[in-house]
């Protein structure tokens, strides 16, 4: 299982960062610069709202879907026809509850056409998670990976010759923009539906009632985690909006400290992601997840650590670097959000183990507890303290919730302190992450940042260039975790280049 993940996941952070750096820094920071701030400020706009309503599509059948095929990859051909119709009633759902609300907020006919391209690239992006859904459910690992880039690399390749391929008439338009999203999805959503029924065995759609109530019952608390977690990472912008004299503008200011910090959570998602298909697959097979647990938390929460604490170290600097006009608003809250992420990194570790143990109501009473927080939290640090309240009720509840998983993980999944019965407490889930075995590791880890934050504090005020003190500080916090043994390199390499099977 270590050897597999630790392929997989360094394969997909390579394609990944390629891909995905290059769309971001490449084709969709020129098409903003190409059609100006307004276009692309309404585009922007209709892309958000489009996204608002997007659990209607899913309601939790692309998690329930990915940990039953892992379990059982012949539950492909039992499942798929019975998903696939629910999915498509669900899609009427989406459709009928965003346009309402569209039409209930005034918008124009030219916004609308636009929205109803946007949404319909919404629903084939979601087709292509449940899609994949199967294909990570299968162990097809490469395949699920390349699929998670392919969309932005036929973006990328499409963008590119409009853009400079010198082909296209007049100026480049905001609708060929949209145009070549929605090409690349239905590109990719295509190719994996071939996939998914070839390498499935699918022969044909069979809807079963008895089998689409099981699903639906199943995945409903699947949509209880996914829509409070959705909810808490989200909800923060609207109410800065909706609460503060200036709420559009402060909404853009926490925007600037927030762009970053959502980039830099995909990585964790993409541990979550990888992770999940392979931990249900040995838990199914009565094999211990534990030294997977173990070498994944030692491969993300160590650098992501480190990153957190250097990028917080130099807010102002980075806001100067990422922005024309940064907003002075933003710098407290880009350093809290940067240390949000050390516990984001432990609740899609955390999380994951419980999701591939079936303990969804456990995380779904967790998730929900958390959204609640994280509401009232806001509701009473934003008016007086603006996009920094937003941000310390982020670090709160995402440090709230991974404690939470950590202790559930601790008390409820057998083996966590390498013995056979479940154990209580926190000690019981410290094997697991970052090479913890009890409260003292997990101490030493918070040691290790704060010596990371002090040398950057320190290097600050030597007179360096502020990105020599930061790679020095981030010198200094990799050499740490070496001391730590937080980080074990050459045990990473040693199972690369052992035989398959041996780990």
């Amino acid at each position: 299982m270590r050897r597999k993940f630790l392929i997989n996941i360094l394969f997909l952070l390579t394609v990944s960062i390629l891909v995905k750096a290059f769309w971001v820094l490449g084709i969709d920071r020129t098409v903003q610069n190409v059609v100006g701030e307004t276009t692309y400020g309404n585009y922007f706009s209709l892309f958000s709202f489009s996204v608002l309503f997007t659990l209607l599509l899913d309601m939790g059948l692309s998690g329930f879907n990915n940990r039953a095929v892992s379990a059982d990859p012949s539950r492909v051909r039992l499942y798929f026809g019975n998903v696939l119709l629910l999915r498509l009633l669900l899609t009427v759902a989406y459709f009928l509850v965003t346009l309402t609300v569209a039409f209930a907020l005034g918008y124009e006919k030219h916004q609308l056409s636009m929205l109803l391209v946007l949404m319909l690239n919404q629903v084939m992006a979601s087709m292509i998670l449940w899609l994949r859904s199967n294909i990570s459910g299968m162990q097809y690992l490469y395949l699920d990976s390349l699929l998670s880039v392919a969309d932005r690399l036929v973006m990328v390749i499409i963008c590119s010759v409009l853009l400079w391929g010198g082909i296209a008439g007049g100026e480049f338009r905001i609708e060929w923009f949209i145009w070549a999203q929605t090409a690349a999805y239905f590109t990719v959503m295509c190719t994996a539906f071939i996939i998914v029924v070839r390498r499935g065995g699918v022969s044909g759609v069979k809807p079963d009632a008895s089998v689409l109530k099981g699903i639906i019952v199943t995945g409903l608390p699947y949509a209880a985690v996914v829509f409070s977690m959705t909810l808490y990472w989200r909800i923060d912008s609207v109410m800065i909006e909706r609460l503060l004299p200036q709420g559009a503008t402060e909404a853009g200011n926490y925007a600037q400290a927030f762009r970053l910090f959502d980039a830099l959570a995909m990585i964790p998602m993409m541990f979550g992601g990888l992770l999940l298909p392979i931990m249900t697959r040995g838990l199914a097979s009565g094999r211990n997840i534990m030294p997977l647990a173990a070498m994944a938390g030692r491969m993300l929460l160590a650098p992501l650590g480190i990153a957190a604490v250097t990028l917080a170290t130099f807010p102002g600097e980075m806001l100067d670097l990422l922005y024309a006009s940064p907003a002075e608003t933003a710098t407290d809250a880009f350093r809290l959000l940067m240390l949000t992420l050390v516990p984001v990194g432990a609740v899609f570790i955390f999380s994951t183990m419980l999701t591939a143990a079936g303990k969804l109501k456990l995380l779904g009473a967790i998730t929900l507890s958390g959204m609640f927080t994280n509401i009232v939290l806001n509701r009473i640090l934003i008016p007086d303290l603006g996009p920094a309240g937003a941000a310390i009720t982020a670090l709160s509840t995402q440090a709230l919730v991974a404690a939470a998983c950590m202790l559930s993980v601790g008390r409820t999944m057998p083996g966590s302190a390498g013995s056979e019965r479940a154990v209580t407490g926190i000690n019981g889930a410290g094997r697991m992450i970052a090479g913890f075995t009890g409260t003292g590791r997990i101490l030493a880890y918070i040691l290790m940042l704060v010596l990371t934050l002090l040398a950057g504090w320190l290097l600050r005020r030597t007179g360096l260039s502020w990105m020599a003190a930061a790679a020095i500080q981030m010198a200094a916090g990799l050499l740490l975790a070496l001391v730590f043994r937080f980080t074990e390199p050459l045990k990473s390499l040693k199972l690369l280049t052992e035989r398959p099977g041996s780990a």
